[in-house]
């Protein structure tokens, strides 16, 4: 007995430790119009070319449907107040053109204080959006980001991680950076979209959609929606990314759209109008093939003449 387990000790001091290595999946929701400026469906894997700082990739679409994940981060601070109201009203639209029947979602409120209103595993929107208030001035909007990517990471990976602000495109107090928000969105595989509020100075940009009285297709989506305005409005948010815009930074680089709205009509479109682009983009993914830290530039191109390809540009790759 005392040779067998001198043996054993021997093999295992042979094989040594196991090292595991964790592998870097990125997610790439992908949407493609046509030259009429039309959703293109139908694809399927092998029509995508996905290049990772210029080198080719294999590339996964998940046919299956996707659930989605979101949170809610709305800004609730006095600068606002006018248009809480309206907030308050839309929790059945967010559940019924947003999450869907088999999504889900959490709330947050920030202003000075940042405060989940309500979990995955709580409650509904529309109770949840009933009980926000206004109060203070500071509005800490990255931290209440920050705060729904660590709710957004224990979900599960299939779904795709959507972190939406409802606010203007400010912040005012919060601990937490601009930049670090974008790093903890790569890391997790979360898109960022806003629905921005005007702000006291400043032009208020039109970009709303009317999908009163429209058609639903085979998905049950409005099948008449101005498409070509939704690109011009992800052409813009890319350009964006750059600016010294909070809101534009953050849907530019994770692939997401910033709309605009100031009547209570203008919100529910916006919130119809993501819930299309998400459920109409094409699920991609693919384990990079190089581990450089850094920044990483996406390159998206489909076999399809003439089209439109948007995703997230690129993502930033950290030494852990």
């Amino acid at each position: 007995m005392k040779v067998f387990w001198l043996t054993v000790a021997a093999l295992a001091a042979q094989q040594g430790p196991t090292i595991r290595v964790p592998v870097r999946l990125v997610n790439l929701p992908t949407l493609v119009f046509s030259k009429e400026s039309r959703l293109v469906p139908g694809l399927q894997t092998s029509d995508f070319r996905v290049y990772d700082n210029g080198y080719l990739q294999k590339v996964f679409l998940d046919t299956t449907a996707s659930s989605v994940s979101v949170v809610l981060a709305v800004q609730v601070n006095q600068d606002v107040r006018g248009y809480v109201p309206f907030i308050k009203k839309v929790g059945s639209v967010v559940e019924a053109l947003l999450i869907g029947d088999s999504g889900e979602a959490a709330v947050i409120a920030y202003h000075g204080d940042v405060t989940v209103v309500k979990t995955f595993d709580t409650g509904d929107v529309q109770t949840a959006l009933s009980k926000i208030s206004t109060s203070g001035s500071s509005s800490r909007m990255i931290d209440a980001g920050y705060r729904g990517i660590t709710l957004l990471k224990e979900r599960p990976a299939p779904r795709a991680r959507i972190l939406l602000f409802i606010g203007q495109a400010m912040d005012s107090g919060s601990e937490a950076t601009l930049k670090f928000l974008k790093e903890q969105a790569d890391r997790e595989s979360v898109s960022i979209f806003a629905i921005t509020l005007p702000e006291f100075g400043k032009a208020f940009v039109s970009d709303t959609f009317s999908l009163q009285g429209l058609p639903r297709d085979a998905g049950g989506f409005k099948a008449g929606m101005d498409l070509g305005k939704l690109i011009a409005v992800l052409n813009r948010s890319g350009a964006a990314e750059k600016s010294g815009d909070p809101f534009s930074a953050l849907t530019g680089a994770t692939g997401g759209t910033q709309l605009h709205f100031r009547k209570q009509k203008e919100l529910e479109n916006a919130i119809a109008t993501i819930g299309v682009e998400l459920r109409s983009a094409y699920p991609l993914s693919y384990s990079p093939s190089s581990t450089e830290t850094g920044y990483h530039s996406i390159k998206v191109e489909v076999d399809v003449p003439g089209a439109t390809v948007h995703s997230r540009p690129g993502y930033w790759l950290g030494a852990n």
